[in-house]
């Protein structure tokens, strides 16, 4: 709207839309369909599974590793910076560490992440810094919301940093009271997950985070069903899988279980009738969404998939070393 407005009253041109961590599947395809109305180019840059019959035909470009034989492992956070490289070389100096960073916040196990751990090594970040700025990052975005945050951001990144001192003071602090927050959160809701064994072995675990957690505070449902995901991890050497649910809502979490969750949405959206079932993400990280009055039926549709699910314990999303630490 606001770039229609700015071509009638300024003969702006319209613009070129990015669609970033986003844009893969067919949720997408109404939006693409309005923008093609005004001949607007959509470039997706993507990391989740996608759906590209349903996307091709609307997208100028699709970025995706699924598409080249690769998968989630290889970040959008990765993706942006070589794509920033290629439109504009002389930026490389300074975003030498930021794809390590995407990498340890997306708990990324790409072959690609050696050799970007070396490169941050080489400016002076070792994996602790960079996932300190991790979560220094996470916490100003929960508080942002949707303000930008242009400034802060580039300073927590350490990205053109005029104060190098005031960078890594900033990432100590947001850090610091991201852990602060977290540890809250999560010794008002660990007491009340419920633990139990699948069929195929893997250790479950659930939580209403909307009863038990803290609501509008850091961290978010999401981050905070990952955070008992792994400690969890941390307590036992079997399968886990976290759920983290709400009154229409579901979070879940695993290592050593292949969860196909795009699948899992796509089954139960046909199985659970009247369930308004939708969702996605990877293999080991996603989300499903249903109609309140179902939410029994699509949990427990959901427990009885994951207790068919494969075992494999190369699988995990879980960062057993920030809780050992």
């Amino acid at each position: 709207n606001f770039a229609l407005g700015d071509r009638d009253r300024h003969g702006q041109r319209l613009p070129l839309v990015a669609m970033l961590d986003n844009g893969s599947t067919e949720e997408d395809v109404p939006a693409y369909e309005a923008l093609a109305q005004y001949d607007i180019p959509i470039v997706a840059v993507d990391h989740h599974h996608p759906d590209p019959d349903a996307v091709e035909g609307l997208l100028a470009e699709h970025v995706n590793p699924y598409l080249r034989g690769e998968d989630y492992g290889v970040t959008t956070g990765m993706l942006c910076v070589e794509l920033a490289r290629m439109i504009h070389p002389e930026i490389t100096d300074e975003l030498r560490h930021v794809p390590a960073v995407a990498g340890l916040t997306d708990r990324s196990e790409a072959d690609a992440m050696a050799d970007y751990l070396a490169l941050a090594e080489a400016e002076g970040y070792g994996e602790a810094d960079l996932q300190a700025i991790g979560d220094a990052l996470d916490y100003a975005a929960h508080w942002l919301r949707y303000s930008s945050g242009d400034a802060l951001m580039t300073d927590v990144l350490g990205v053109d940093a005029a104060d190098e001192q005031r960078h890594r003071d900033l990432v100590d602090h947001l850090a610091e009271r991201a852990d602060r927050d977290t540890d809250r959160q999560l010794d008002a809701a660990m007491p009340h997950v419920e633990t139990e064994s699948l069929d195929n072995g893997a250790q479950l675990n659930r939580i209403d985070v909307e009863r038990y957690a803290r609501r509008f505070t850091y961290p978010a449902p999401g981050k905070t069903t990952g955070a008992i995901h792994d400690r969890k991890v941390a307590e036992t050497d079997s399968p886990v899988i976290t759920v983290g649910y709400g009154p229409d809502f579901a979070v879940l979490r695993s290592d050593g279980v292949r969860l196909d969750i795009p699948q899992m949405v796509a089954e139960l959206e046909a199985e659970v009738t009247g369930g308004g079932v939708s969702g996605g993400g990877h293999l080991v990280v996603g989300s499903i969404k249903f109609v309140k009055g179902m939410r029994e039926d699509v949990l427990d549709a959901l427990e009885a998939k994951m207790g068919d699910a494969e075992i494999d314990e190369e699988l995990g999303s879980a960062s057993v070393a920030g809780f050992e630490d």
